[in-house]
């Protein structure tokens, strides 16, 4: 009997022990969570539907008032009193020749001139009395004429031996040092008007002809550097060629700006111009396949969040060409394929093509 008991109770550990582990089997595989499924789809940035609001043309810095001068006659430079990039005010002294030479053409010039009016004095007095003839008369007024046309050539000639500021500018280059003679009209410095600059740039001959004058002279534009993309200077739109250049195809155009005052721009720097566009829609076209349902006025589409990666359903508003009118951000990526097979919530990420497919 006994040994019937042992036997008995030795199967009976061995089922129990067996269903043991049978239900902790069971229960591991209930408790264990499953990966949820990450559904690959074709995403669109809405951002890349947004069209632009303007053209942007590249352009050039000049200034729209410049000079350069000179002295009008010949000598050696006296004094150069400005530096390259100095500013400087309407009817500064710039430079100055040695007067010398000139000083002495005129102490000279006077002195014929006294002689020359002396001598037509007498010349006056003698003729009324009939003492000398016509001619001679004639002469004698001939040589004052000439002696004093020649005084006011000596004292011009010597006021030309100061370069004076002719607007408030800055120097943009000087082309002498002091003590170095030069001649008659030889460039001596560049001064130019940086308030105000032109920016020149090329419009397309396609792009010309698609828009009016009008519309053109109309519209907003504003220049961006490179040296700061990010900041826009209002411009005014000045000029454009009638022809257009026949080896790039395309019209200058200038538009001006005021310099701001916290930017030093140069001639010569580069940008590019803005031209706003006239007719720019807001609405937003999405593809066929994006759409889950639509009417005439709204539709439904799928938004993945950025974030969670997980997909919303959201009802757009639409205008009646069928344009996005609102819904939609600009950070927004919109499912554009096999949203028939995708629910609330789920995790989906990007589709990408693979290598040879």
């Amino acid at each position: 009997m006994r040994k019937q008991y042992v036997t008995r109770t030795l199967v009976g550990a061995m089922v129990t022990l067996s269903l043991s582990g049978m239900l902790t089997g069971c229960n591991k595989a209930v408790s264990e969570p499953s990966e949820p499924l990450i559904k690959p789809v074709k995403l669109l940035a809405v951002s890349d539907l947004v069209a632009p609001d303007s053209d942007a043309f590249l352009a050039r810095i000049d200034a729209t008032q410049r000079a350069q001068l000179s002295f009008q006659v010949g000598g050696e430079v006296e004094t150069l009193f400005v530096r390259m990039g100095q500013a400087v005010k309407r009817g500064d002294v710039l430079a100055t020749l040695d007067p010398t030479d000139l000083q002495l053409a005129l102490d000279a010039s006077q002195a014929r001139y006294a002689l020359a009016k002396t001598q037509w004095e007498r010349a006056k007095s003698l003729y009324r009395k009939k003492l000398i003839s016509t001619d001679s008369y004639d002469q004698q007024e001939t040589h004052y004429k000439a002696a004093l046309a020649n005084l006011e050539q000596a004292k011009t000639d010597l006021s030309y031996t100061e370069i004076h500021a002719p607007f408030d500018g800055v120097v943009s280059y000087t082309y002498v040092k002091p003590h170095q003679v030069v001649g008659e009209k030889q460039e001596i410095l560049n001064l130019i008007d940086n308030t105000t600059l032109d920016v020149s740039f090329t419009l397309p001959v396609t792009y010309a002809e698609s828009v009016s004058l009008v519309a053109l002279k109309n519209a907003e534009m504003w220049v961006s550097m490179d040296s700061d993309p990010s900041k826009r200077i209002k411009g005014s739109f000045k000029e454009i060629s009638t022809q257009p250049n026949v080896d790039t195809n395309s019209y200058e155009a200038i538009v001006t700006i005021t310099r701001p005052s916290d930017r030093n721009f140069l001639t010569g720097m580069t940008g590019q111009v803005y031209v706003a566009k006239q007719m720019v829609s807001d609405a937003i076209m999405l593809p066929s396949g994006a759409w889950v349902n639509r009417q005439a006025d709204q539709g439904q589409v799928w938004i993945m969040d950025s974030d969670t990666q997980q997909v919303n359903k959201v009802t757009l508003s639409l205008n009646t060409s069928g344009g996005v009118e609102s819904g939609l951000d600009d950070n927004d990526y919109v499912v554009i394929a096999g949203v028939e097979r995708l629910v609330e919530g789920q995790v989906v990420k990007a589709w990408v093509r693979e290598e040879g497919i």
